[in-house]
């Protein structure tokens, strides 16, 4: 039913959404919320779309598909309700029906069906003068947390250290209060933690000025990272958290002086003639399947992406939209965009800073990540459901990110890279990047023998990258893969290969990539004669060794 309604080009397939239409069509058919009676052998529901004391919400009541789908079918049967109430029961169940088929032709998930059902319900083209039903619409799916109101929100990223603490302030766009009295703002908090912290965030109130609300952050230490999320409460009872996005709900905000080590806003110069590449890694090389794109964001509108640029007009990105492409990355191919590399010098505290608007299905089956050095650095939410699993990664604005990378890189250059690794299934806007930054914490310098920041250890003059188990030249402990053989390690070739002469736990026992091997048995032991006369050459080549 789903599949055959989407309008192409203009709604898409939401495992989430198919599993609440089909509920409510159950249930609009026979009359009753409780879909799928005598399943369990009585007259209890399979599922109810309309609980005593309780409305599904997004995203608080997002799990797996046949749960999360309950919030749409949920929102429908209030409306449904409503509907009969105000014009009896077959016109309202006929006008209920109707708006809810305009929303399975065209919503791309189920936060869009709001506006999906707006549009169906309008008489004159004009949606800035309201609908017949806007109100009932209104109260019904915000009720139900799918109320599309937007912010205007003070842009918070990278900030200095600040005695006075962090302004926010907050408008909130897209009510309709002219025409109805209940749809305006009563009260507004921030909700902020540590990055990483346990325990229950810290709630501040907002004052209301004129149509914003005000607040502040308070005063946080140099070099640390803060979380922090809006809600917005109605006067209808409903309200509403900011960002809107399940996978990621906390915008970030970094406190501390850095020293950019590179920047770009991408606009004026092509950055694929200027350091940065991209490539397929695999799929077939149709074209898009390597669809990264610099210029200005064209907003498709299946992608989810933005219109526009965080700064000035240009970006890099999956298919920007623009002269005739769909916005959409390709199923079943990985790519990626790779920056040039960037020379960190003595810095030992190291960040990726940029501005990010990131579509991607939940990590089960579609993938977005960032790697410093080919080392994994970040990746949207797994939600681990298997199969089920519907926390697609869905950013509404343009949103910070931090990424310490430090720890991640080889030695005193990174080179970043974005990838998208997808399925054969659910495919969105993938990524859209503007202002980029490498970023070091003004104050971490390796070799200065004090240990800040993100450094392991610092013994100054004494770091060596040759020396066996002395602290790096980029402050980090010594491990395997480093190039130098440390204590409890036999060899040390800096490849982390495990499939030569020297594995990756640096014990000598691998097979060479020529196709030869070292006499080793499937457990990876070596027997006594190869043994003895493997470890006798790697003895001799370890004497010869330059300290």
């Amino acid at each position: 039913m789903h599949h055959q309604s989407i309008i192409p080009g203009v709604g898409s397939f939401d495992f989430a959404l198919s599993e609440g239409q089909s509920d409510y069509l159950a249930a609009t058919i026979v009359n009753d919320a409780g879909m799928g009676r005598g399943f369990f052998y009585d007259d209890s529901p399979l599922r109810d779309l309309d609980p005593l004391d309780h409305e599904w919400h997004w995203p608080d009541d997002i799990g797996e598909i046949h749960a999360t789908g309950r919030i749409f079918g949920g929102a429908m049967w209030d409306l449904r309700k409503g509907l009969v109430d105000l014009y009896g029961y077959d016109a309202g169940v006929a006008l209920a029906d109707r708006l809810y088929y305009a929303a399975i032709q065209r919503a791309v998930d189920i936060p869009s069906t709001y506006l999906q059902v707006l549009a169906g319900d309008d008489d004159d083209g004009d949606l800035t003068n309201g609908t017949p039903n806007e109100c009932l619409i209104n109260r019904t799916f915000g009720a139900h947390g799918l109320r599309a109101i937007s912010t205007e929100m003070t842009q918070l990223g990278a900030e200095p250290v600040s005695a006075s603490g962090y302004d926010l302030s907050v408008r909130v766009l897209g009510l309709a209060s002219a025409r109805c009295p209940e749809d305006k703002v009563t009260g507004a908090r921030i909700s902020w933690k540590q990055r990483n912290a346990s325990g229950d965030p810290y709630v501040i109130p907002m004052t209301a000025s004129a149509d914003t609300y005000v607040g502040t952050i308070p005063t946080q230490p140099d070099n640390s990272v803060v979380d922090y999320q809006v809600d917005v409460e109605l006067a209808d009872g409903s309200s509403k958290s900011f960002p809107r996005n399940a996978a990621d709900p906390w915008y970030e905000l970094y406190v501390g002086d850095v020293v950019p080590l590179y920047c770009t806003d991408f606009d004026g110069e092509d950055p694929f003639a200027n350091g940065w590449s991209h490539a397929l890694v695999s799929g077939d090389p149709i074209q898009g399947a390597d669809d990264w794109q610099w210029g200005a964001p064209a907003g498709a509108p299946a992608s989810g992406d933005p219109a526009a640029a965080f700064s000035g007009d240009d970006v890099i990105g999956n298919d920007l939209g623009a002269d005739g492409w769909d916005g959409v990355y390709k199923p079943n191919h990985v790519n990626y965009v790779l920056s040039p590399p960037v020379d960190v010098g003595q810095y030992s505290d190291v960040r990726v800073q940029y501005r990010r608007w990131l579509n991607v299905e939940d990590a089960h089956f579609d993938k977005a990540s960032i790697f410093v050095d080919d080392h994994l650095a970040w990746r949207n939410l797994d939600s681990d459901m298997g199969d089920t699993s519907a926390s697609q990664h869905q950013d509404r604005e343009w949103r910070f990110h931090d990424v310490p990378i430090s720890a991640l890189m080889d030695g005193n250059t990174a080179q970043v890279k974005f990838q998208i690794d997808s399925d054969g299934g659910l495919e969105l806007g993938g990524w859209t990047i503007d202002d980029f930054c490498i970023v070091a914490s003004a104050g971490s310098i390796c070799g200065d023998g004090s240990i800040t920041g993100a450094e392991e250890c610092d013994d100054g003059a004494a770091n060596s990258d040759t020396d066996p188990d002395a602290c790096r030249s980029n402050c980090r402990l010594p491990k395997c893969g480093d190039g130098t053989v440390d204590s409890g390690e036999v060899c040390d070739d800096g490849n982390g290969v495990g499939t030569d002469l020297c594995n990756n736990t640096c014990q000598g026992s691998g097979i060479d990539a020529q196709g030869g091997g070292c006499g080793c048995d499937s457990g990876g032991n070596l027997p006594p004669a190869g043994g003895v006369l493997l470890l006798t050459l790697i003895a001799a080549a370890l004497r010869r060794r330059p300290l």
